[in-house]
Protein backbone atom coordinates (compact mmCIF):
# COMPACT_ATOMS: atom_id res chain seq x y z
CA UNK A 1 0.00 0.00 0.00
CA UNK A 2 2.45 2.40 0.80
CA UNK A 3 4.18 1.88 -2.64
CA UNK A 4 1.16 2.84 -4.28
CA UNK A 5 1.00 5.89 -2.59
CA UNK A 6 4.37 6.77 -3.09
CA UNK A 7 4.18 6.35 -7.03
CA UNK A 8 1.53 8.50 -6.90
CA UNK A 9 2.52 11.40 -5.23
CA UNK A 10 5.48 11.05 -7.72
CA UNK A 11 3.62 11.74 -10.85
CA UNK A 12 1.37 14.67 -9.49
CA UNK A 13 3.80 16.74 -11.61
CA UNK A 14 2.82 14.91 -14.71
CA UNK A 15 -0.43 16.28 -14.48
CA UNK A 16 1.04 20.04 -15.07
CA UNK A 17 2.88 18.60 -17.60
CA UNK A 18 -0.33 17.90 -19.57
CA UNK A 19 -1.84 20.77 -18.60
CA UNK A 20 0.38 22.74 -20.33
CA UNK A 21 0.48 20.30 -23.67
CA UNK A 22 -2.91 21.17 -23.56
CA UNK A 23 -3.37 24.76 -23.28
CA UNK A 24 -2.51 25.56 -26.43
CA UNK A 25 -5.37 23.33 -28.45
CA UNK A 26 -7.69 24.38 -25.43
CA UNK A 27 -6.91 28.18 -26.44
CA UNK A 28 -7.59 27.00 -30.30
CA UNK A 29 -10.68 25.71 -29.37
CA UNK A 30 -11.52 28.80 -26.85
CA UNK A 31 -10.46 30.99 -29.77
CA UNK A 32 -13.17 29.04 -31.93
CA UNK A 33 -15.66 29.29 -29.82
CA UNK A 34 -15.64 32.86 -29.18
CA UNK A 35 -13.55 34.74 -31.76
CA UNK A 36 -15.13 32.83 -35.04
CA UNK A 37 -18.45 33.32 -33.09
CA UNK A 38 -17.92 36.46 -33.29
CA UNK A 39 -16.79 36.61 -36.73
CA UNK A 40 -19.99 35.20 -38.09
CA UNK A 41 -21.98 37.73 -35.70
CA UNK A 42 -20.48 40.82 -37.28
CA UNK A 43 -21.11 38.93 -40.69
CA UNK A 44 -24.25 38.54 -40.24
CA UNK A 45 -25.08 42.49 -39.31
CA UNK A 46 -23.12 43.49 -42.32
CA UNK A 47 -25.29 41.42 -44.81
CA UNK A 48 -28.54 42.39 -43.17
CA UNK A 49 -27.41 45.83 -43.67
CA UNK A 50 -26.22 45.89 -47.17
CA UNK A 51 -29.10 43.75 -48.01
CA UNK A 52 -31.57 46.14 -46.38
CA UNK A 53 -29.47 49.34 -48.48
CA UNK A 54 -29.47 47.66 -51.41
CA UNK A 55 -33.61 47.29 -51.07
CA UNK A 56 -33.67 51.24 -49.89
CA UNK A 57 -31.70 52.28 -52.77
CA UNK A 58 -33.12 50.38 -55.27
CA UNK A 59 -36.75 51.19 -54.14
CA UNK A 60 -35.61 54.68 -54.08
CA UNK A 61 -34.91 54.67 -57.36
CA UNK A 62 -37.58 52.88 -58.66
CA UNK A 63 -39.92 55.32 -57.33
CA UNK A 64 -38.42 58.80 -58.61
CA UNK A 65 -35.63 57.11 -61.07
CA UNK A 66 -33.29 59.21 -59.94
CA UNK A 67 -31.16 57.60 -57.66
CA UNK A 68 -30.09 60.87 -55.55
CA UNK A 69 -29.80 60.00 -52.17
CA UNK A 70 -27.92 56.48 -52.26
CA UNK A 71 -24.74 57.33 -50.01
CA UNK A 72 -26.73 58.48 -47.54
CA UNK A 73 -28.84 55.60 -47.72
CA UNK A 74 -26.38 53.00 -47.47
CA UNK A 75 -24.57 54.27 -44.57
CA UNK A 76 -28.07 54.72 -42.84
CA UNK A 77 -29.01 50.93 -43.13
CA UNK A 78 -26.21 49.49 -43.13
CA UNK A 79 -25.16 51.04 -39.60
CA UNK A 80 -28.21 50.57 -38.18
CA UNK A 81 -28.10 47.20 -38.40
CA UNK A 82 -24.63 46.49 -36.97
CA UNK A 83 -24.85 46.29 -33.08
CA UNK A 84 -22.42 48.58 -32.16
CA UNK A 85 -24.46 51.68 -35.38
CA UNK A 86 -21.15 51.51 -37.15
CA UNK A 87 -19.81 50.15 -40.58
CA UNK A 88 -17.70 51.48 -43.42
CA UNK A 89 -19.34 51.83 -46.25
CA UNK A 90 -18.26 52.23 -50.05
CA UNK A 91 -19.87 54.20 -52.41
CA UNK A 92 -23.17 52.13 -53.96
CA UNK A 93 -22.06 51.26 -57.67
CA UNK A 94 -24.71 51.12 -60.70
CA UNK A 95 -23.16 48.36 -62.95
CA UNK A 96 -26.60 49.23 -65.21
CA UNK A 97 -29.54 51.56 -65.12
CA UNK A 98 -31.39 49.11 -62.97
CA UNK A 99 -28.96 47.43 -60.38
CA UNK A 100 -27.11 48.56 -57.49
CA UNK A 101 -24.33 47.51 -55.64
CA UNK A 102 -23.69 48.05 -51.86
CA UNK A 103 -20.37 46.97 -50.05
CA UNK A 104 -19.41 47.20 -46.87
CA UNK A 105 -17.06 45.97 -44.16
CA UNK A 106 -16.10 45.92 -40.48
CA UNK A 107 -15.78 49.26 -38.39
CA UNK A 108 -15.44 49.44 -34.84
CA UNK A 109 -17.27 52.24 -33.29
CA UNK A 110 -15.56 52.25 -30.27
CA UNK A 111 -11.83 52.45 -31.57
CA UNK A 112 -12.41 53.49 -35.13
CA UNK A 113 -10.56 49.81 -36.59
CA UNK A 114 -11.40 48.70 -39.59
CA UNK A 115 -11.18 45.46 -38.07
CA UNK A 116 -12.78 42.73 -35.17
CA UNK A 117 -9.63 42.43 -32.88
CA UNK A 118 -9.39 38.84 -31.51
CA UNK A 119 -8.58 38.86 -27.57
CA UNK A 120 -8.31 34.51 -27.41
CA UNK A 121 -7.13 33.97 -31.21
CA UNK A 122 -4.66 36.33 -30.60
CA UNK A 123 -2.90 34.14 -28.55
CA UNK A 124 -2.25 31.67 -31.72
CA UNK A 125 -1.00 34.27 -33.92
CA UNK A 126 -4.29 35.81 -35.22
CA UNK A 127 -5.45 39.22 -34.13
CA UNK A 128 -8.16 40.63 -36.17
CA UNK A 129 -10.34 40.03 -39.27
CA UNK A 130 -11.50 42.69 -41.23
CA UNK A 131 -15.52 41.43 -42.45
CA UNK A 132 -17.09 42.21 -45.54
CA UNK A 133 -20.45 42.03 -47.18
CA UNK A 134 -22.07 42.95 -50.74
CA UNK A 135 -25.55 42.89 -51.65
CA UNK A 136 -26.88 43.53 -55.09
CA UNK A 137 -30.55 44.56 -56.00
CA UNK A 138 -32.89 45.45 -58.94
CA UNK A 139 -35.71 47.59 -60.06
CA UNK A 140 -38.01 47.34 -62.85
CA UNK A 141 -41.33 46.94 -64.73
CA UNK A 142 -42.78 43.23 -64.71
CA UNK A 143 -41.88 41.30 -68.11
CA UNK A 144 -43.83 38.01 -66.99
CA UNK A 145 -45.53 37.63 -63.54
CA UNK A 146 -48.37 35.51 -61.76
CA UNK A 147 -50.92 37.26 -61.31
CA UNK A 148 -53.60 36.86 -58.12
CA UNK A 149 -56.36 37.27 -60.43
CA UNK A 150 -56.97 36.34 -63.86
CA UNK A 151 -58.34 39.90 -65.70
CA UNK A 152 -56.73 41.65 -68.22
CA UNK A 153 -57.96 45.76 -68.53
CA UNK A 154 -57.59 47.47 -71.39
CA UNK A 155 -54.47 49.89 -72.54
CA UNK A 156 -57.70 52.25 -73.26
CA UNK A 157 -58.99 52.42 -69.90
CA UNK A 158 -55.79 52.52 -68.52
CA UNK A 159 -54.39 55.60 -70.10
CA UNK A 160 -58.15 57.28 -69.53
CA UNK A 161 -57.40 56.60 -65.69
CA UNK A 162 -54.19 57.70 -65.20
CA UNK A 163 -55.16 61.13 -67.44
CA UNK A 164 -57.84 61.40 -64.93
CA UNK A 165 -57.50 63.48 -61.39
CA UNK A 166 -55.12 61.54 -59.08
CA UNK A 167 -56.47 58.78 -57.14
CA UNK A 168 -59.97 59.10 -58.79
CA UNK A 169 -62.06 55.73 -58.43
CA UNK A 170 -63.22 54.46 -61.45
CA UNK A 171 -65.30 51.42 -62.62
CA UNK A 172 -63.55 49.37 -65.20
CA UNK A 173 -66.83 47.70 -67.43
CA UNK A 174 -66.95 45.23 -69.66
CA UNK A 175 -70.21 46.06 -71.17
CA UNK A 176 -70.91 45.42 -74.99
CA UNK A 177 -69.90 47.00 -77.32
CA UNK A 178 -67.71 49.85 -75.04
CA UNK A 179 -66.93 51.40 -71.95
CA UNK A 180 -67.36 54.93 -72.46
CA UNK A 181 -64.36 55.48 -75.39
CA UNK A 182 -63.06 52.11 -75.07
CA UNK A 183 -63.55 49.37 -77.37
CA UNK A 184 -64.06 46.15 -75.86
CA UNK A 185 -64.36 43.62 -79.09
CA UNK A 186 -64.48 40.81 -77.76
CA UNK A 187 -68.35 39.24 -77.25
CA UNK A 188 -69.56 39.58 -73.42
CA UNK A 189 -67.29 42.18 -72.85
CA UNK A 190 -64.30 40.06 -71.76
CA UNK A 191 -63.72 36.50 -70.72
CA UNK A 192 -61.22 35.54 -67.83
CA UNK A 193 -57.66 34.31 -68.35
CA UNK A 194 -56.44 30.78 -68.51
CA UNK A 195 -55.23 29.67 -65.14
CA UNK A 196 -53.17 27.74 -64.16
CA UNK A 197 -54.05 24.00 -62.80
CA UNK A 198 -57.72 25.17 -62.27
CA UNK A 199 -56.77 27.34 -59.55
CA UNK A 200 -57.20 30.96 -59.84
CA UNK A 201 -53.50 32.57 -60.93
CA UNK A 202 -52.83 33.18 -64.34
CA UNK A 203 -48.92 33.53 -65.45
CA UNK A 204 -48.33 36.23 -67.95
CA UNK A 205 -45.64 36.68 -70.32
CA UNK A 206 -45.46 39.60 -72.40
CA UNK A 207 -42.84 37.43 -74.48
CA UNK A 208 -45.53 35.14 -75.55
CA UNK A 209 -47.68 38.10 -77.39
CA UNK A 210 -51.16 37.08 -76.10
CA UNK A 211 -52.59 35.19 -73.16
CA UNK A 212 -55.48 32.72 -73.99
CA UNK A 213 -58.60 33.13 -72.43
CA UNK A 214 -61.49 31.11 -71.44
CA UNK A 215 -64.53 31.31 -73.13
CA UNK A 216 -67.71 33.02 -71.52
CA UNK A 217 -67.92 35.63 -68.27
CA UNK A 218 -68.62 33.54 -65.31
CA UNK A 219 -66.72 33.95 -62.24
CA UNK A 220 -64.42 31.32 -61.59
CA UNK A 221 -65.69 29.38 -58.03
CA UNK A 222 -61.77 28.57 -57.34
CA UNK A 223 -61.53 32.40 -57.31
CA UNK A 224 -63.05 32.68 -53.89
CA UNK A 225 -60.24 32.31 -51.52
CA UNK A 226 -58.38 35.03 -53.30
CA UNK A 227 -61.41 37.36 -53.52
CA UNK A 228 -62.39 37.02 -49.80
CA UNK A 229 -59.17 39.40 -48.84
CA UNK A 230 -59.21 41.39 -52.39
CA UNK A 231 -61.34 44.71 -51.43
CA UNK A 232 -58.51 47.38 -50.86
CA UNK A 233 -55.82 45.29 -52.31
CA UNK A 234 -53.36 46.40 -54.96
CA UNK A 235 -52.69 43.72 -57.47
CA UNK A 236 -50.94 43.41 -60.12
CA UNK A 237 -52.79 43.30 -63.60
CA UNK A 238 -51.51 42.74 -66.91
CA UNK A 239 -52.69 45.07 -69.69
CA UNK A 240 -53.67 44.59 -73.49
CA UNK A 241 -54.40 46.58 -76.35
CA UNK A 242 -56.89 44.46 -78.03
CA UNK A 243 -57.24 40.51 -79.18
CA UNK A 244 -57.25 37.94 -81.76
CA UNK A 245 -58.76 34.61 -82.51
CA UNK A 246 -56.53 32.11 -81.85
CA UNK A 247 -58.91 28.62 -83.14
CA UNK A 248 -62.34 28.94 -84.02
CA UNK A 249 -64.18 31.28 -81.04
CA UNK A 250 -60.96 30.97 -78.89
CA UNK A 251 -60.28 34.71 -78.66
CA UNK A 252 -56.64 35.45 -76.71
CA UNK A 253 -55.54 38.58 -75.60
CA UNK A 254 -52.75 40.78 -76.66
CA UNK A 255 -50.17 41.69 -74.21
CA UNK A 256 -48.98 45.11 -73.57
CA UNK A 257 -47.83 45.38 -69.86
CA UNK A 258 -48.39 45.39 -66.26
CA UNK A 259 -49.89 47.89 -63.67
CA UNK A 260 -50.93 47.87 -60.39
CA UNK A 261 -54.28 48.41 -59.68
CA UNK A 262 -56.20 49.25 -56.37
CA UNK A 263 -59.82 46.73 -56.26
CA UNK A 264 -62.50 48.86 -53.98
CA UNK A 265 -65.61 46.60 -55.85
CA UNK A 266 -66.27 43.99 -58.54
CA UNK A 267 -69.86 42.81 -60.12
CA UNK A 268 -69.21 39.42 -62.18
CA UNK A 269 -71.45 36.94 -63.56
CA UNK A 270 -72.08 33.56 -61.48
CA UNK A 271 -71.68 32.75 -57.48
CA UNK A 272 -69.18 33.10 -55.45
CA UNK A 273 -68.34 36.48 -55.03
CA UNK A 274 -70.09 37.77 -58.14
CA UNK A 275 -70.40 41.70 -56.20
CA UNK A 276 -68.94 43.52 -53.33
CA UNK A 277 -70.73 47.09 -52.52
CA UNK A 278 -69.69 49.60 -55.12
CA UNK A 279 -67.75 53.09 -54.09
CA UNK A 280 -70.48 55.62 -54.13
CA UNK A 281 -67.57 58.01 -55.38
CA UNK A 282 -67.75 55.39 -58.84
CA UNK A 283 -70.28 55.52 -61.74
CA UNK A 284 -72.23 52.70 -61.05
CA UNK A 285 -72.50 49.63 -62.22
CA UNK A 286 -76.30 48.77 -63.65
CA UNK A 287 -77.87 46.51 -65.87
CA UNK A 288 -75.55 44.09 -67.82
CA UNK A 289 -72.41 45.62 -66.37
CA UNK A 290 -70.17 43.22 -65.33
CA UNK A 291 -66.37 44.71 -64.37
CA UNK A 292 -63.73 45.45 -61.96
CA UNK A 293 -63.92 48.80 -59.51
CA UNK A 294 -60.75 50.32 -58.51
CA UNK A 295 -57.53 53.19 -59.73
CA UNK A 296 -54.42 52.48 -61.27
CA UNK A 297 -52.01 53.54 -58.83
CA UNK A 298 -48.14 54.29 -58.60
CA UNK A 299 -46.65 51.09 -56.59
CA UNK A 300 -43.23 49.91 -55.86
CA UNK A 301 -43.36 45.80 -54.63
CA UNK A 302 -40.49 44.22 -52.17
CA UNK A 303 -42.38 41.05 -52.91
CA UNK A 304 -39.20 39.14 -53.11
CA UNK A 305 -41.24 35.54 -53.21
CA UNK A 306 -43.13 36.52 -56.89
CA UNK A 307 -41.67 34.57 -59.92
CA UNK A 308 -41.33 38.20 -61.60
CA UNK A 309 -38.82 38.15 -64.92
CA UNK A 310 -38.38 42.18 -65.34
CA UNK A 311 -38.30 43.83 -68.63
CA UNK A 312 -41.57 45.40 -69.65
CA UNK A 313 -43.27 48.63 -70.47
CA UNK A 314 -42.93 50.88 -67.19
CA UNK A 315 -46.87 51.75 -66.40
CA UNK A 316 -46.35 52.56 -63.10
CA UNK A 317 -46.01 49.40 -61.18
CA UNK A 318 -42.22 48.16 -60.37
CA UNK A 319 -40.75 45.26 -58.85
CA UNK A 320 -37.55 45.50 -56.48
CA UNK A 321 -35.53 42.48 -55.63
CA UNK A 322 -32.47 41.54 -53.99
CA UNK A 323 -30.32 38.65 -57.00
CA UNK A 324 -27.36 38.76 -54.81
Amino acid sequence: MRRIVKRLRGERGAVAVLVGILLVPLTGFVAIAVDVGAVYAERAQLQNGADAAALAIAQECAEDGVCSASGALAASFSDANANDAAANNLAPSFPNSHTVVVSTSTLEASSGDSAINHPFAALIGHDQTTVHATATAEWGSPRASTVVLPLALSLCEFEKAIAGAPGKLLLITYEMPTSPGCVHPIPGGFAWLDRIDGGCESFIDLDNGTAPSESGNSYPGACDETMSGLEGSTILVPIHNGFEIKHGKDKAYTLYGFAAFKVTGWKFSGSGYPQVSIDSAAPKCTGSCRGIQGYFIEYVSLDSAGDYELGGPDLGASIVRLID
